[in-house]
């Protein structure tokens, strides 16, 4: 057989058509495959995403009820302040009141003790 120069250009054309044909479809073969990944990893990075939104809308959620709740209690213990304050001034008018009466005499301690506890009664129906 005789190799001349032309059939050595045409098989080295061919083979380096084949070469070039090969390599591209490797390339192509690899760049699909890196697309068929980052296509999965984009799913999952999706999900994750939408599941993180959802979980920032429960959170802004439950911060909003608690500052709605915050909110009722604080309201709540102004009023409950403001009643507790009549209460003590009109607590410590009759502790004043007690402690500027008189001390009772020896032989009237008993009847002393039982105007009191009438007084006292008498307030406590006043005042529920």
């Amino acid at each position: 057989m005789i190799w001349s120069p032309a059939i050595t250009a045409v098989l080295i054309g061919i083979v380096a058509a084949f070469s070039f044909g090969g390599g591209f479809a490797l390339g192509d073969w690899r760049m699909a495959s890196r697309v068929a990944h980052l296509s999965s990893d984009n799913a999952l990075l999706s999900a994750a995403n939408d599941r993180c939104a959802t979980d920032i809308e429960k959170v802004r959620a439950a911060m909003d009820t608690l500052r709605a709740t915050t909110i009722a209690r604080e309201k709540n213990a102004a009023k409950a302040m403001q009643t507790a304050s009549k209460a003590a001034v009109r607590h410590t008018k009759a502790a004043r009141k007690i402690q500027s009466l008189p001390p009772a005499k020896p032989g009237h301690l008993c009847e002393k003790m039982a105007a009191e506890q009438m007084e006292y009664v008498r307030d406590r129906r006043q005042n529920e």
